[in-house]
């Protein structure tokens, strides 16, 4: 496709507005046709293609015909195999996949890239999962992680029990909360 300078040529400027290109004269390109078949032309060899494979069929001895006919047999047995091996190689890589943590989906699109070669998509798709074991592990810890008690003893200890403590448990009450120890006291 050429651009508009060179469909203009002597006539372009810069900043031509729409209206000014709507009105000038310019002749459309002329297309190379040398490099195109006509149609008839075309159909006509595909008639004639047509008619050599049926005399060529039609030549062939028995025997021949036959040996076509087992080869092609051979061929989509050997592309079936083929297909069914590159199921097998990945359905196995999967099932391991997801035996380390890959969920289903990505296993299977990690293992099918692993077929065909494509490191660009492991990667990625490693990178996935590394994130999503990170947030994982994040996840089990918060889970784990115990709640703090509360930083408020009033509602804890009572006075009955501020009562039957020793002395030193007494005075570290007093050193931590002196507010609960004034409560307590009094």
């Amino acid at each position: 496709m050429a651009d508009l300078k060179t469909l203009l040529g002597d006539k372009y400027k810069e900043g031509l507005t729409i209206e000014e290109l709507m009105g000038l004269d310019v002749e459309e390109p002329k297309v190379d046709m040398t490099k195109f078949v006509s149609k008839e032309l075309y159909d006509k060899a595909a008639s004639d293609t047509a008619n050599y494979k049926k005399q060529l069929k039609a030549n062939m001895s028995e025997a021949e015909q036959k040996a076509a006919e087992e080869a092609e047999r051979y061929a989509a047995i050997v592309a079936e195999r083929d297909q069914l091996k590159a199921e097998k190689t990945i359905a196995e890589t999967s099932k391991g996949l997801i035996a380390i943590g890959y969920d289903e989906a990505l296993a299977g699109e990690v293992a099918t890239a692993l077929l065909a070669g494509d490191t660009d998509t492991v990667i990625k798709a490693q990178a996935k999962f590394v994130d999503a074991q990170k947030k994982a592990v994040l996840a089990e810890a918060v889970k784990n992680t115990p709640v703090p008690p509360a930083g408020n003893k009033s509602e804890t200890l009572t006075k009955e029990q501020f009562k039957k403590m020793s002395l030193n448990e007494q005075l570290e009450v007093y050193e931590k909360t002196p507010e609960l120890y004034k409560e307590l006291t009094i």
